[in-house]
């Protein structure tokens, strides 16, 4: 499902892990960013922007975003292994990146959620 709505990913399998690469373009005016989505059948989604490389503003740390650089996209329970990646992850990351962008224009993330802080990837099961 996910290669037919979203043909710019390739997958690869290895295994009982899953990884998608592609590219994303929140608004027509955006940077087109290049992600990696993970996902292990044990294990919720993880994703990651390869390139351009996300940024402070200033000094301020990016909102949703953990330590280890991987996006924080939803709640915990927010997100089953019954969900479509094509349907949930892809769609949501594309919004995590339209948050960043209004982020450094406007000094505010105007996105929902809350992002648990300083709280490891464990703590909280990988979840915003």
């Amino acid at each position: 499902m996910l290669l037919s709505l979203h043909p710019q990913f390739k997958v690869v399998a290895r295994g009982r892990r899953y990884v998608w690469r592609g590219t994303l373009q929140p608004m027509p005016m955006s940077d087109i960013y290049k992600v990696c989505m993970s996902f292990e059948l044990s294990e919720p989604p993880r994703v990651v922007v390869v390139d351009p490389p996300l940024r402070k503003r200033g000094g301020e740390a990016i909102p949703h975003l953990y330590a280890d650089g991987h996006l924080c996209l939803y709640t915990p329970g927010g997100w089953s292994s019954r969900d479509y990646i094509a349907s949930t992850i892809v769609p949501w990351t594309a919004t995590w990146l339209f948050y960043y962008e209004m982020w450094h224009a406007t000094g505010e993330w105007l996105g929902e959620g809350e992002h648990p802080a300083n709280k490891s990837r464990l703590e909280n099961n990988g979840d915003d």
